[in-house]
């Protein structure tokens, strides 16, 4: 590609290919994501794209500066060996002579699966100490204390005894963690701009880059309107006390808030009673009500009670939370800006990360995805294979989800939408109770219907998800989420998803672009 990228990032993107395109207005980020981006950059015929190859190559690289096996493969493939840097190179080679993988995992995997995380770094301790050649067992500790937030275990495997030629490998390896645990200030919008220019493939940098120098970044705006605040709950009494107190303290100009008690048995109806007064003293006494239910209807269907209330629909706002959040002051002002900058969106969401450990996010910016030669066959447990990118999952917070931008879906945790809207899409599906998939099915239609959602990333929501032993779900609970992922398939025809799906990559592609032509004027 003969075009100077960083003199004309808009035009050097526009170049790229298409199918190329699509993966990159997704992001640059993640294990599996940046080896598909490699690969298709590495086809034959394509030496104009080894740039874009050698910049996914070296940052894999670095953000996994334990995974031999990662190592041993880019170190086979010969023309993605020769995009890296010379000494990220020998790095790899002294990683990869000095990373094997156990014959039997079964006893590592049994721990991992158990989520009894004391006696996992238990085990893995020793087998540090027990094989301090194998860096396979140190990359294990790192990263089960990195999703446990245990820097202290994770810095006391890094430096504990090693052979000396595999130094810098941990050295690199401490360094990347040191940034997880203790991460840098953020950059300048100057730095963000730069280096959109250098790699005007990489979305997320382009993304950031726009929002810092637009103002985005740091904007807050109140709702154009009144905004009715939607929780339900059942049998969650400890965790509704904290959400509420932190929505309590947050900005609730123009806010009325609504609590469906959806049949608890635990002391909810206690904890209620105890903020009406709390909630009355703030905002006043007929803005917060509380709607008691003798049995627990399911999420859908609580979720449509409170919509169908008289007292809910005169508001021009509806923002749904979940019953185990902690909410920022400035959550509703955050929501309030990407009303502002996205006016036409069908939902607005945010960055759900976990409460415990925020560095895993649960939720971001989710985006369509689908084999377009599969074809709908009932008899599958995915009978109409489609489904979200969830590019999240492959990676931790470090700021690379902070942007705002339209998507596919977001996460019902914390949704805002408005009212006419919202009545106007439809219910969401009773058929998926008690709960599970509602929330993508119902933006499913908002994007059948050219409302599609926009995903505020630089509000960050904490989530009270149960960690440990205590999130393994039941044979029940699993067979309800297969079951309504089954359900949800059926329910969307396979060519109203494949146009949904190419409106949404116009949708970001006009977006990107639009972007990018800004940063060319800086």
């Amino acid at each position: 590609m003969s075009t100077d990228r960083a003199d004309a990032p808009a035009a050097f993107w526009r170049a790229l290919p298409e199918d190329l395109k699509a993966l990159l207005r997704l992001g640059f980020m993640g294990k599996a994501h940046l080896l598909d981006v490699a690969a298709r950059c590495l086809r034959p015929g394509r030496s104009d794209l080894a740039e874009v190859a050698g910049d996914a190559l070296n940052i894999l690289a670095a953000d996994h500066p334990l995974d031999g096996g990662l190592a041993a493969e880019l170190l086979a493939a010969e023309p993605a060996a020769t995009l890296l840097a010379p000494d990220t190179v020998a790095r790899l080679r002294v990683l990869a002579a000095h990373w094997v993988r156990p014959a039997d995992m079964a006893p590592l995997l049994d721990l991992l699966n158990g989520r009894d995380f004391a006696r996992t770094r238990a085990f893995l301790d020793q087998a540090v100490r027990d094989e301090p050649g194998n860096l396979f067992w140190r990359e294990q500790a790192v990263t089960t204390g990195t999703v446990e937030n245990d820097p202290d275990f994770v810095f006391a495997c890094l430096k504990a005894s090693a052979p000396e030629a595999a130094a810098p490998v941990l050295a690199a390896a401490e360094e990347c963690t040191r940034t997880l645990f203790f991460p840098p200030e953020p950059p300048a919008p100057e730095e963000l701009l730069a280096a959109a220019r250098r790699s005007p493939w990489n979305a997320g940098l382009v993304l950031r880059a726009f929002d810092a120098l637009s103002g985005a970044a740091g904007e807050r705006s109140p709702l154009p309107g009144r905004t009715a605040v939607l929780l339900y709950s059942w049998n969650k009494a400890d965790e509704l006390d904290a959400t509420l107190s932190s929505l309590l303290a947050s900005d609730l100009a123009g806010v009325s808030v609504f609590v469906l008690d959806n049949g608890s048995t635990d002391g909810t109806a206690g904890v209620l009673d105890r903020f009406a007064s709390r909630f009355a003293d703030v905002i006043g006494a007929d803005r917060f009500t509380v709607i008691p239910l003798r049995v627990n209807v399911g999420a859908a269907a609580a979720r449509n009670w409170l919509l169908h209330l008289d007292a809910v629909r005169e508001h021009d706002f509806c923002c749904y939370l979940d019953d185990d959040v902690d909410l920022p002051s400035d959550w509703l002002l955050r929501l309030g800006a990407a009303v502002r900058r996205y006016p036409e969106a069908g939902v607005w969401g945010c960055k759900v990360v976990d409460h415990a450990n925020p560095l895993c996010i649960q939720s971001a910016d989710n985006h369509l995805a689908m084999d377009p030669e599969a074809r709908v066959d009932l008899s599958r447990t995915a009978p109409n294979p489609f489904s979200l990118t969830g590019l999240h999952v492959q990676t931790l917070d470090t700021g690379g989800f902070d942007f705002l931008r339209p998507c596919a879906s977001v996460t019902g945790c914390c949704h805002l939408f408005r009212t006419r809207v919202l009545l106007e899409s439809g219910d969401f599906a009773i058929q998926l109770s008690p709960s599970q998939y509602d929330d993508m099915e119902h933006d499913l239609r908002l994007c059948e219907a050219g409302l599609f959602p926009v995903y505020q990333g630089h509000l960050a929501v904490r989530h009270r998800k149960r960690t440990g032993a205590a999130s393994l779900t039941s044979d029940q609970e699993r067979g309800n989420a297969l079951g309504n992922k089954y359900k949800m398939q059926t329910m969307h025809a396979r060519a109203d998803i494949a146009e949904a799906l190419r409106a949404e990559q116009a949708l970001l592609e006009a977006d990107l672009t639009g972007k990018l032509d800004y940063l060319e004027g800086v």
